[in-house]
């Protein structure tokens, strides 16, 4: 067995194949983790063929999946063209996936208590504004599937739907820092709806709570 083929099993069969972090999403396309761990063999050319340089290599300090591409959806959210997967050699990337519409990355989370819109119709609501709020719909404005994905309720704040992709657009253009919509991964292994509920999941250098407390 040639050496690369032996480091690529270590690499394949870490236990900690299935942490994922928020904003850190796979490619379009992708199969259930442990098998798109297993197939994935950090060819590049979903990240070569990305027009908008939206899929970067992980690198040494991701453990296992070193060389293998992701989505950081606060640096470019991916704008769901489908390039990668008519280019992944392997079938880690579904073939079939051509439409934003067939393959959810993940889905979009937002913080009301942090979100300019939320904080508007708050101060709105109650007649406590200082004068300083903001009416933003950063996120409803950049959607690529807007009215589906993500609508405004009451014409005042963004609501996401079961349509949400979790492309990362809404991130990437959130202006508040850290941002007020995140996008959780759903394709990182276990039963997610389970695991998020308590699962410390930011990277190391965000600055707010490392706890996803519910998923609705």
């Amino acid at each position: 067995m040639r050496f690369i083929d032996k480091v690529r099993i270590i690499l394949n069969e870490n236990p900690f194949y299935s942490n994922f972090k928020i904003n850190r999403l796979r490619p379009p396309g992708a199969v259930e983790e442990r098998e798109f761990m297993r197939l994935c063999i950090r060819c590049a050319r979903c990240i070569e063929v990305c027009p908008y340089r939206s899929l970067h290599r992980a690198g040494a300090a991701d453990g296992a999946a070193v060389g293998t591409p992701y989505i950081y959806a606060e640096e470019r959210g991916c704008y769901m063209c489908m390039l990668c997967t008519q280019v992944c050699p392997t079938g880690a990337l579904d073939k079939n996936a051509t439409a934003m519409q067939q393959m959810s990355v993940g889905r979009a989370k937002i913080d009301e208590t942090t979100c300019y819109d939320y904080l508007y119709a708050k101060a709105l609501a109650e007649g406590v504004g200082g004068g300083t709020e903001l009416y933003c719909n950063t996120c409803y404005n950049s959607c690529p599937l807007q009215a589906k994905a993500i609508y405004l309720k009451n014409m005042e704040v963004p609501v996401i739907t079961e349509e949400c992709t979790g492309c990362g657009v809404c991130t990437e253009r959130c202006p508040t820092e850290p941002r007020s919509i995140n996008i959780i991964p759903t394709q990182m292994g276990g039963n997610f709806e389970r695991e998020t509920k308590e699962l410390p999941i930011f990277d190391a250098d965000f600055n707010t709570d490392n706890t996803v407390k519910e998923w609705q």
